[in-house]
């Protein structure tokens, strides 16, 4: 396993999962199954899983078809993607950001790469949608258009070349049966407008109880899991190095819970 783990990010999402490595260690076996990451997002723990388990082991799912887009576009053509992100950088500012936000987002790579465009100069990190799952997030204050590394990109891809890339809603996964299911939905009861489709907790609550049954699951949530009525799960609180609510730095943290025994585990 590489000793680079927390550089193994695409794009700057909130609530990446990127530097969590050494939490998913300890918490996922080894012969944990194949691995599905149901709401893949920005592709944190799924880089994870690919570089841990072999991509081959792992499905990376996202019902959002811009950022299904962007993670197949990394997997075939990351050459072209980096070239496409070049030639937006080249141009960057304020208008031309608005201008872009206005174009398709979703059709190959030169909707993948406006998006990884978008996307890293987003303010805040902030990966948002409105109800027509337009990309709505202002730019950053910086006007300073952030580098990619071309070698940390194509490693990127390598690490995902057997990867399986689904755009189903997370019900689809609900007869699952065998293997581990990581969820990170959006945040549910969150008050700070970075989430569009946020999934309501009876929903959740009910995919969970189903899923259970057959298979490991592991949730990282922004909320106690008996409070959107998950009960009997083992939970952890990580102490997070940055917020995910851009409202404090300080005791920021979030829940990470399993349905399983780890030997070893501190409660």
């Amino acid at each position: 396993m590489t000793n680079r783990r927390t550089e193994l990010k695409l794009i700057p999402y909130i609530g990446c999962k990127a530097g969590f490595a050494e939490i998913f260690d300890k918490i996922i076996p080894d012969d944990a199954g194949h691995i599905y990451d149901i709401f893949g997002g920005g592709g944190g723990f799924t880089f994870y899983a690919c570089n841990r388990f072999g991509s081959k082991n792992v499905t990376y799912n996202d019902h959002n078809p811009t950022m299904v887009n962007l993670m197949r576009a990394l997997q075939k053509r990351p050459k072209e993607l980096y070239d496409e992100y070049q030639r937006h950088s080249s141009k960057s500012g304020p208008e031309y950001y608005l201008a872009v936000r206005e174009e398709n987002l979703d059709d190959g790579t030169r909707g993948a790469g406006r998006f990884f465009y978008l996307a890293k100069n987003a303010f805040s990190g902030k990966i948002r949608f409105n109800s027509s799952n337009k990309f709505n997030t202002p730019m950053r204050k910086s006007p300073r258009c952030p580098q990619v590394d071309k070698d940390e990109l194509l490693r990127l891809s390598d690490l995902m070349q057997d990867l399986k890339i689904t755009d189903k809603g997370f019900e689809h996964y609900a007869g699952t049966r065998g293997g581990l299911m990581y969820l990170d939905p959006p945040y549910m009861n969150n008050t700070n407008s970075h989430y569009n489709a946020t999934i309501p907790p009876a929903d959740f609550a009910a995919f969970v109880s189903e899923i259970r049954k057959h298979s490991k699951v592991v949730i990282s949530e922004q909320n106690n899991l008996e409070s959107i009525g998950i009960p009997g799960f083992n939970q952890r609180l990580v102490r997070l190095q940055r917020s995910l609510q851009y409202f404090t730095q300080r005791d920021s943290t979030e829940v990470i819970a399993f349905n399983y025994e780890v030997e070893g585990l501190p409660g």
